[in-house]
């Protein structure tokens, strides 16, 4: 046998052994979660930005090699929270809603957090939202209710976590703990707490480290709100790798981020917000793709989502969407409605009530409607309705509309609503649905992922690849 073709084979038949003796494939696994993204919400974004050019063209994970769908049934529900997600995608063992990290009886599980600490790699939580809100609790912590907040954070600072990031703590009001109170307990438990936007000198930290935004608010701003000065979930991820490759290349490391965002948007039925809030958790796999082209046969990235919220329809009764026609919107519902609020209901001033025509201004320049946008007849009775009680013979009295993380101005959220379906985007309800969501797999071993349909296989098939469990 000639010398090349002896040392080919040699290759091939050292490939076929690793495979077959199990040996890992992956060594640095990043586990990257969409709260509430469904797969509407993925193609929605990208028809946005082409036709706004507010975000890529391409969402880079919805063109990964290996694409599929995974049920996000709970153990209670065949629709889930994001409790019971986050602890199905982290543990691979289905709870009821609610449960942080336990089963149905409630029995801790461990998750591939987990196995990989024990394994002997680094390991990363980051979210754009609370670092004790449910998902990333569901990747150390152990709970009967997600509510919990105070345990999860406690939790938190006793897990061998290394590197931990999001917003803020998130407290209960029957504490009176503010999130200066945990951050406290971290520095006492010898974890080191930097506050951003920047988060210069973390990568020489040899110990545990936690990196919060330095706001008084739990979350992120949503990207469509963000101002200079502010954290971005991209600023968390590129600290985050820093850190990480700098303490942890040799052994290796496993890194969730959550871009949480995304369900509020859809809980608040805001499509714009819900698009650019897509696009910016896709601007943070750009940090972990350009780590993946340092390392491409060690590293794994695996993109899915615990849920998909709002039920998001393409299309709103016509064979035609306009995403152009969101192009005006210039901010979050939350944003607009602290606007509007300050704007017709000036706190400790007297005021006059605004006209129906200073109101309709105030949504097209805000919005677009009326200008950019075209009005339908019965849209806008729908909105002078919503104008008439809120500035009727009964007085001026802002009518509140509440979701899961917020209280808008009725007309507000309305208006916003109006704009969403004259570009074609409705929304079914402000809640998760049971709709199966997207999974999307790029690097080392990525072809186990093709047989994967349940979000209870995801972590186990990781950690098969790695060998962590």
């Amino acid at each position: 046998m000639k010398k090349g073709v002896k040392c080919l084979w040699v290759i091939a038949l050292a490939a076929v052994l690793s495979s077959c003796c199990g040996e890992p494939q992956a060594k640095y696994v990043f586990y990257l979660i969409g709260d509430g993204m469904g797969v509407n919400q993925v193609m929605g974004t990208e028809q946005y930005n082409q036709a706004t050019g507010k975000g890529p063209a391409e969402v880079n994970f919805a063109h990964f090699p290996v694409r599929g769908f995974v049920t996000t049934v709970s153990a209670s529900s065949l629709v889930t929270d994001s409790a019971a997600g986050g602890t199905a995608l982290s543990s691979g063992v289905k709870t009821y809603n609610s449960a942080i990290g336990v089963n149905s009886d409630t029995v801790a599980v461990s998750s591939v957090a987990d196995w990989a600490h024990m394994a002997g790699a680094g390991v990363a939580i980051i979210t754009s939202v609370g670092v004790n809100h449910a998902t990333p609790a569901c990747f150390y912590a152990h709970t009967e209710k997600r509510k919990n907040y105070e345990t999860i954070a406690s939790q938190l600072i006793a897990t061998p976590v290394d590197f931990a990031a999001g917003g803020g703590f998130i407290t209960e009001s029957k504490t009176g703990h503010s999130g200066s109170y945990f951050e406290d307990l971290a520095r006492e438990a010898g974890i080191k707490v930097f506050h951003g936007p920047s988060f210069d000198g973390v990568s020489a930290e040899k110990g545990r480290v936690i990196c919060l935004s330095g706001k008084d608010e739990s979350d992120l701003p949503y990207a469509i709100d963000r101002k200079e000065g502010d954290t971005s979930l991209s600023d968390l991820v590129s600290a985050g790798i820093d850190y990480m490759e700098e303490n942890f290349s040799q052994k290796g490391f496993f890194m969730m981020v959550e871009g949480g965002k995304i369900d509020y948007a859809g809980h608040s039925q805001d499509a714009a917000t819900c698009f650019q809030e897509l696009s910016d958790f896709a601007n943070a796999i750009d940090l972990v793709l350009a780590f993946y082209e340092r390392h491409p046969k060690q590293t794994l990235l695996v993109v899915s989502a615990d849920h998909e919220t709002g039920g998001l329809m393409l299309g709103a009764g016509k064979y035609e969407i306009n995403p152009e026609r969101l192009a005006a919107q210039k901010g979050s519902k939350d944003a607009l409605t602290t606007l509007f609020r300050s704007t017709f209901f000036p706190e400790g001033q007297s005021y006059k009530t605004p006209s129906w025509e200073e109101v309709k201004a105030f949504f097209a320049r805000e919005l677009g409607l009326w200008e950019s946008v075209a009005v339908s007849k019965s849209a806008e009775a729908h909105l002078k309705d919503i104008y008439d009680q809120t500035f009727g013979k009964n007085g001026n009295k802002d009518l509140g509309e509440t979701n899961l993380y917020s209280v808008n101005s009725k007309l507000v959220s309305e208006a916003v609503i109006c704009l969403d379906n004259a570009a074609g985007f409705k929304w079914s309800y402000g809640s998760h649905s049971g709709s199966p969501v997207g999974l999307y797999v790029k690097g080392a071993g990525q072809e186990a992922f093709v047989t994967v349909k349940d979000n209870t296989e995801i972590a186990p098939t990781i950690a098969k690849l790695t060998g962590w469990k």
